[in-house]
Formats: structure tokens, C-alpha cells, sequence
């Protein structure tokens, strides 16, 4: 069938696909109409978030298969290696070391900037807590950073024998920036412009136990703050003096 130059045939349309396709003269129901065009575009793994609004990424680095693109690691592997670390017993007497577990998701389509703020917020929070607290958050990259803790939760448990899976803090929470996709946008008379499509890696680091009480070094007292102007004065040297 041949309409307007475009080659379309009559099929079934998958659900992703908007419920009406337009041409220049008028709307065609979907129902009856697809253009051509590549398979397996709603496969669950190009998903962002478990949202009903979800978007997709229609871009070529999505195969885990694929390590790099050009000289850029599409997935860093060296974080990930701190799973592997084996330590030695310990010894009488000695506390026992925590368990540790590393977990991260690599090329989230989200702003570097505007993840840090949601990784910075759950920075020593018990696991419940942070969980809790990024499910009434309002920044959408909350959904992923959820989904990456509870991930880690069930590693956790699962391969590095944690007991109790509310037994954990977030030790190391951060952001990396990913792969930027450059694209194209029309302007005005014929011109074009340059759009960049940003990407974003997220690291976390569980420990066992209960989190500390600060874990930012809380703010010094006028007190502690004289103290510490006078022994740094107490220790000055007079070199070359009598």
C-alpha cells in the first residue's frame, strides 16, 4: 500500500507504538496503519524505570554485550571488582569486619547534576530509611537510585551472607557521567544545532551494621574552634632564633 511515498502494510501494532500516525493530508488509526521500522523496540531491557510512563533509550551501547563504544568503557568494571576482594580471617580478640557489598548501574539516562543530589541525600542512611525516603521523592532519578538499592539489598543477602537485610547503611553513594549522545535540532531558516543526550553511572556501597551517627563530621563549637586556634599557635617554631 502506497501512500504519499511511504511504504506501509497492514499489521498488527505493538503497544508502545501512539495511537494515531500522521501524514500530510490526514490521520491514519494506527489499528490499520504501521510504518515500517526496526524490531524488538519494546523490549523490557531498554525500560528506564518500572514507571507506567517509561521511556525508552534508542540507543546503539544498550547490548550488555557491548563494553565499549569508540574509546569510552560503556560499563566501568573496576567497581564492581570490590565484590571479589577476599580477606583473611580475623583474629581472636579483633572486631569483626562488616560485610561489604558494590553495586551500580551504568548509563542511566538522567543528568550527572541532577543525580547527585538524590546520591548525596541517601549518604548514611540505614538501607529502610533510604528506601523510604526515595519513594516520596520527587526527582525522577529517585525511581532508579530505589531500584539500585534494592538490588544491592538482595545481593547482599543472597551472595555475601548477610543475616538481616535491614542490617545496612550506604557507605559510599556517587555519580559518574556517562556517554553523551549528540544529536541534531532545527532552528530557524535551514540552521541546525547540537543537542546533547546525557548519561549517567550510579555507584553504592553497602555495609553491615547500623549507620553512624554523623556521617559528616558535624560542625565544631565556638569552644572546640578556640581550642584549636590556640594549639596551633602553641606549636609555632622560631627557626633561626636564639
Amino acid at each position: 500500500l502506497q501512500i504519499l511515498g511511504l511504504s506501509v502494510r497492514r499489521c498488527p501494532v505493538p503497544a508502545c507504538s501512539p495511537g494515531l500516525v500522521s501524514n500530510s493530508s490526514r490521520l491514519l488509526p494506527a489499528s490499520c496503519l504501521t510504518i515500517l521500522q526496526p524490531q524488538n523496540i519494546c523490549r523490557s531491557s531498554l525500560l528506564h524505570t518500572t514507571a507506567s510512563n517509561a521511556s525508552y533509550r534508542n540507543t546503539i551501547f544498550e547490548d550488555k554485550a557491548r563494553n565499549k563504544m569508540g574509546n569510552v568503557n560503556v560499563m566501568p568494571p573496576n567497581f564492581l571488582k570490590h565484590n571479589e576482594v577476599v580477606y583473611p580471617p580475623t583474629k581472636p580478640g579483633e572486631p569483626e569486619r562488616p560485610a561489604e557489598v558494590c553495586h551500580s548501574r551504568f548509563q542511566i539516562k538522567y543528568s550527572m547534576k541532577k543525580l547527585w543530589f538524590v546520591a548525596v541525600m541517601v549518604r548514611g542512611m540505614s538501607i529502610d530509611e533510604a528506601i523510604k525516603q526515595l519513594s516520596f521523592y520527587k526527582r525522577k532519578g529517585a525511581a532508579h537510585v530505589k531500584e539500585v538499592l534494592e538490588e544491592a539489598q538482595e545481593m547482599a543477602v543472597r551472595d555475601h551472607n548477610v543475616e538481616f537485610k535491614s542490617n545496612l547503611w550506604i557507605a559510599d553513594s556517587f555519580v559518574t557521567k556517562g556517554i553523551v549522545v549528540k544529536g541534531v535540532r532545527k532552528h530557524a531558516r535551514g540552521r541546525k544545532g547540537i543537542i546533547h543526550y546525557r548519561y549517567t553511572n550510579y555507584y553504592v556501597r553497602l555495609r553491615e551494621g547500623k549507620p553512624p551517627e554523623h556521617y559528616y563530621a558535624p560542625e565544631k563549637t565556638g569552644n572546640e574552634l578556640m581550642a584549636d586556634y590556640i594549639r596551633k599557635h602553641r606549636q609555632k617554631e622560631i627557626f633561626f632564633g636564639l
